[in-house]
């Protein structure tokens, strides 16, 4: 079923959903010990950003859940997705809420000092703007000038904080903070800003279901300046919880070594996100 991005990345926050992953081999992988529910993986997301992660007729649908999905099938567990704002994922994950976090996380040098993380997934960065606007951007230097629209607590918010104060005089950025992309990209839609700073999956997605609308403004940014590398995402787990993270990543290489991964990639157009494919 086709519908706007809008409609399909509605925020659901705190709601609990099941997605089930039936075993399809004798043997298991060890599964994490003190699981939040015995038989279930317990998965904090925010559904708020196809295709990595959203709600599709009451179901959790794209990269993320079903990744994970097959991971913890890997381990001969369900899943249980838990579906909060951006701010609640890693505050909820301390607070043992869940096992782990799926949620196109990008892995920082902060974020590493606080938690640790599976990768699974090659991020990057691209700007947005409305289809006419005639507008691009090199760089996140080039939004001096202009207003954008971020999501708090994002390696976007950082990446545009970090140049904002060195816009010339006369030339100011102006940065709208959100809980989510969709509500980032809303802004552009309704020309309250310039130009959305959002994850390339989601400026992809958002292009092919709207072309009339949206355009990329940007190559891929990484975020943190010219010629650096793009950030991996990874499964976030709690720092020094080696026996989750060992059994996590045992159930990652399995998943990826039987053409799960491939799949899922191939369903949503993220084949540039192949995280095997980065030196």
């Amino acid at each position: 079923m086709r519908s706007t991005i809008l409609k399909a990345i509605l925020a659901i926050g705190g709601t609990a959903l099941g997605l089930a992953a039936t075993p399809s081999q004798a043997e298991c992988l060890s599964a994490p010990p003190n699981l939040v529910e015995a038989g279930y993986l317990t998965v904090g997301t925010s559904l708020t950003a196809p295709p990595m992660g959203f709600m599709n007729d009451d179901k959790p649908s794209g990269f993320d859940p079903e990744f994970i999905a097959a991971v913890a099938e890997k381990m001969c567990l369900k899943t249980r997705i838990v579906n909060v704002t951006f701010q609640g994922l890693f505050p909820g994950l301390i607070a043992r809420k869940f096992d782990v976090i799926a949620s196109q996380i990008g892995i920082t040098e902060p974020r590493k000092e606080m938690f640790d993380f599976v990768p699974v997934f090659v991020g990057g960065l691209r700007l947005v703007t409305q289809k006419d606007s005639g507008l691009k951007f090199r760089t996140e230097s080039d939004v001096c000038g202009h207003a954008a629209s971020i999501v708090a607590g994002s390696t976007q918010m950082a990446a545009l904080d970090k140049v904002k104060g060195d816009c010339p005089a006369g030339k100011p950025m102006t940065l709208k903070v959100f809980s989510n992309q969709s509500e980032a990209l809303n802004e552009v839609a309704k020309g309250t800003v310039n130009v959305a700073y959002v994850d390339w999956p989601v400026a992809a997605y958002l292009i092919q279901q709207r072309p009339k609308d949206f355009v990329e403004a940007s190559p891929v940014l990484s975020g943190k300046g010219p010629n650096t590398e793009r950030n991996r995402n990874g499964i976030v787990i709690r720092k020094g919880d080696s026996a989750t993270q060992d059994a996590v990543a045992a159930a990652v290489k399995a998943a990826m070594s039987t053409g799960a991964y491939d799949d899922i990639l191939k369903r949503w157009n993220l084949a540039d996100g192949d995280v095997r494919k980065v030196n």
